[in-house]
């Protein structure tokens, strides 16, 4: 997770590779004759050849400086217009990192080749590594369309339809692995939940922190392997201090909590891979960023809160996860907490209701994604949508003074205002 999040994982790597690169090609340079004179390859003397180098060195460092700076405004500005926890997808945006590791690769090719070069003396003669440099100048134009690229996404990634889509985007992708149509494990059924005192409790013994992800397959084999029922404590996502209950385990003599703990991770942050009422929650926070009285912006709300009724629709007739999880032979293995719908649906709407209260755009693009809502999902899940339908009426009735607001408030509107 670390990798993915960090900025420096790729330009260490470019690095590196740039560091081989020029090694390489050196001793192919050492094999061609310095009298060659195909087109590539570079003609000028030692000289020449270092004042070139110096002056791509010099340019290519420029370049990183200039994508480190733009790469910061950027993290800048989208934490004071939209929230400080979308910070991580631009940390993870393939297009910087990338940017980064070709500019600084490069640099340090450049600055490889330097000592290569060997002006001519009555001791030894000048050596030029010609194609070598030929790269490097290829390189520099690799730079120059790379940096236009990493301009033209950043002006781009920084506005508010492509923050939303990309934070929604992901949360899609957890949707898929996580909420499938089809479970794809073996689940308990009508299984209950042990009864009586476990007979072990695994704390928390490191620092605190939120619970990232957790390797089910794992714990399902390690309790099949000790005969044993284990329950994790707090669900993903959850905060967890030191010396909490970790792990509930009945049965499972010999289990360690070493066993255990490498099945779960506990980071500072949580993510939505496996988290999926933080992508949920990484949306609300952009429409209540929106709609605060600073920025009264409740066009961003409504974009955001188009995703949260797609990922909703999504879940709506899916199948979700059950607590209690069974081994191939039915028995109860594992207990683990699971986001409900009721959940979900309250995190995804009851705080944009409560910010855009007094907002026809809102109210109207709200009441349309309820009643669509309730158009694909199952009976026993419309309960908690008729309940939003009805504090969605109420908030109106107590903002909307006038009959004529009140009644354009009641209509629904997927865009909001502007049409009925």
């Amino acid at each position: 997770m670390r990798l993915r999040t960090s900025l420096w994982t790729v330009p260490v790597i470019a690095l590196l590779g740039a560091m081989l690169l020029a090694w390489a090609l050196g001793r192919v340079d050492s094999r061609i004759g310095q009298d060659q004179e195909a087109w590539f390859l570079f003609g000028g003397g030692a000289e020449n050849a270092r004042e070139l180098l110096s002056t791509v060195a010099s340019s290519l460092m420029t370049f990183t400086g200039v994508v480190f700076s733009i790469t910061i405004l950027v993290l800048q500005l989208a934490s004071s217009q939209y929230s400080s926890r979308i910070l991580q997808t631009f940390l993870e945006d393939r297009v910087t990192r990338f940017s980064m590791g070709v500019f600084i690769g490069s640099f340090v090719y450049a600055i490889r080749l330097l000592p290569e070069l060997r002006v001519g003396t009555d001791a030894r003669p000048e050596f030029v590594p010609a194609l070598s440099i030929f790269v490097a100048q290829l390189l520099v134009l690799l730079s120059v369309v790379i940096f236009v690229q990493y301009i033209s996404h950043m002006a781009h990634s920084i506005r508010a339809v492509h923050v939303v889509f990309r934070v929604a985007d992901e949360t899609r992708r957890a949707l898929q692995a996580h909420f499938p149509e089809k479970a794809p494990h073996v689940d308990s059924g009508g299984v209950p939940r042990p009864r009586g005192p476990p007979d072990t409790v695994f704390p928390h013994d490191r620092p605190p922190g939120v619970v990232a992800t957790v390797e089910e397959r794992s714990l399902l084999e390690l309790a099949s392997a000790h005969d044993a029922v284990i329950e994790l404590v707090p669900r993903v996502g959850d905060f967890v201090p030191r010396g909490a209950p970790l792990f509930k385990v009945w049965g499972g003599a010999g289990l360690q909590l070493k066993q255990l703990r490498e099945t779960v991770v506990v980071a500072k942050e949580r993510t939505p891979h496996q988290d999926i009422p933080f992508g949920i929650r990484q949306l609300v926070d952009v429409a209540e960023r929106a709609l605060s009285p600073g920025v009264n912006d409740p066009t961003t709300a409504v974009q955001a809160l188009d995703q949260i009724h797609d990922l909703l629709r999504t879940l709506a007739a899916r199948p979700f996860p059950r607590e209690t999880v069974c081994d191939s032979q039915g028995r109860l293995r594992l207990v683990i907490l699971q986001p409900s719908w009721e959940g979900l649906v309250r995190l995804g709407l009851d705080e944009i209701r409560e910010a855009g209260a007094g907002s026809l755009q809102v109210s109207r693009c709200l009441r349309a994604v309820l009643e669509d809502l309730l158009t694909v999902a199952p009976p026993s899940r419309c309960g908690i949508l008729q309940e939003q339908l009805e504090l969605l009426t109420k908030s109106n009735e107590q903002h909307f003074q006038s009959r004529t607001e009140r009644q354009l408030a009641e209509t629904p509107s997927q865009q909001g205002h502007g049409e009925t």
